[in-house]
């Protein structure tokens, strides 16, 4: 996976104290708060942040969901690790045909309903683009991190990590033209907290106006 090392804005914040500690000090003197914000300095959710070297609990490999709800993926960006399977029900009342072109996991899922979900293993880590050869304007994308840890941030933009790791690798969509690009931002020891502001607006699928026709049947449904 390719890396860049551009920081537009870095707040570094650091703990120390000479005194005794309360379990709660302590516990927050163990964790790396990353807060990441778009270029309006808005909060940034679904952004990746990962980190290597350091001990975390186990990570247990579980089969992951990417949904198709509304004519949506959901999530837009899910996070999985090497050689997870992910499952991908439809929860729409229409078929969809999920593909991807992407080099790491090249794929094309028949047309199928919500009678079924298939799934998929991904071997190797990389950036995979989903699409829906029904419905153009759907685009998600699947994170398979070569990471040691890897979370996404809420919707505050935050997300909290074990400390010590010496490096903080941020990825989003559209981050630049290469898809596969992140973030490399370096820490010091005993860094506790981080902003950092992408240059980038968030982003996400945007569905088309409901039809004249889905409509009436969409009343329909809900009358009944």
């Amino acid at each position: 996976m390719t890396k860049f090392q551009i920081v537009l804005l870095i707040t570094v914040w650091f703990t120390h104290s000479c005194s005794p500690v309360s379990a709660q000090e302590t516990m927050a003197n163990d964790t790396l708060t990353v807060t990441v914000l778009d270029r309006n300095q808005q909060p940034l959710a679904l952004a990746v942040v990962s980190i290597n070297g350091v001990e975390s609990a186990n990570q247990t490999s579980t089969v992951a969901i990417m949904d198709q709800v509304d004519r949506l993926f959901v999530p837009y960006v899910l996070v999985v690790r090497e050689n997870s399977q992910v499952k991908f029900p439809n929860s729409d009342n229409i078929r969809h045909q999920v593909y991807s072109f992407s080099e790491v996991k090249p794929f094309e899922l028949p047309l199928y309903s919500n009678r079924e979900a298939p799934e998929i293993r991904f071997e190797q880590s990389g950036i995979v683009v989903l699409g829906c050869n029904i419905h153009d304007h759907m685009q998600a994308y699947i994170y398979v991190s070569p990471h040691e840890l890897s979370r996404q941030t809420d919707n505050a933009g935050q997300v909290m990590l074990p400390a010590g790791a010496s490096n903080v690798h941020i990825w989003y969509p559209s981050l630049t033209d290469t898809v596969t690009d992140e973030m490399v931002v370096p820490l010091v020891e005993g860094q506790t907290q981080l902003t950092v502001t992408l240059p980038i607006q968030a982003q996400q699928q945007n569905p088309p106006p409901v039809s004249a026709l889905q409509q009436r049947f969409n009343r329909r449904k809900n009358n009944n």
